[in-house]
């Protein structure tokens, strides 16, 4: 709890969240390792002591960043859910959105893919748990497209891993054949089609 000022709940959840966006556009613009916990507290306006009392660590304000933008992106899977009847129309919409968060936070994913193994523990088991959750939603279309026998009986949690390194794969290529869009479709046609002609 910040010392001095009291804040209310919602007015610290709001300064956290200007903390966050300040911490994603430094590391986006000069890496993680280039970005201080100094240069955060000045663009958020605000002293590097009062930074400590939101945030210990930069890994901190990383993993929290992480599990709101999952969060929120769960909540717009979960209205195309509700939403949308055909598990393939739900995958690919799904996929759609799952789509923009390595497109608007590649330097962030690309830290974590190389640096999350060395964060302490707990940081740890937090970004499994919402990682799982993130997985576990996509699964959940991919298994009731098999219940209701429009997808062929698969390993749901397999495919689910496999769409979602696909998209990195798409973001992070060297030689794009069309834009990440186009390049989605296509995968999805693919994963929902197969290559063989006829479909068989």
């Amino acid at each position: 709890m910040p010392k001095g000022i009291m804040l209310t709940p919602e007015q610290q959840e709001a300064r956290r969240e200007e903390i966050i966006g300040v911490t994603l556009r430094l590391v986006a613009e000069n890496g993680f390792q280039k970005t201080s916990m100094r240069e955060i507290a000045v663009l958020a306006n605000m002293g590097k002591s009062s930074l400590y009392d939101f945030f210990k660590t930069k890994d901190e304000i990383i993993v929290y960043a992480v599990e709101k933008i999952i969060e929120e992106t769960i909540q717009k899977f979960q209205r195309i859910i509700a939403d949308e009847s055909s598990p393939e129309q739900c995958l690919r919409k799904i996929m759609r959105k799952h789509l923009q968060v390595p497109k608007q936070y590649r330097t962030v994913l690309m830290w974590l893919n190389t640096e999350s193994d060395h964060l302490e523990e707990e940081y740890r088991k937090r970004l499994k748990a919402m990682r799982y959750k993130y997985q576990d939603i996509i699964k959940s279309v991919i298994e009731n497209g098999v219940s209701a026998g429009i997808f062929r009986k698969t390993d749901a949690g397999l495919l689910t891993r496999l769409l979602i390194n696909s998209v990195m794969a798409i973001v992070y290529t060297s030689r794009p054949s069309a834009s990440p869009e186009t390049m989605l479709d296509e995968t999805m046609n693919i994963f929902l089609h197969g290559i063989m002609n006829g479909g068989e």
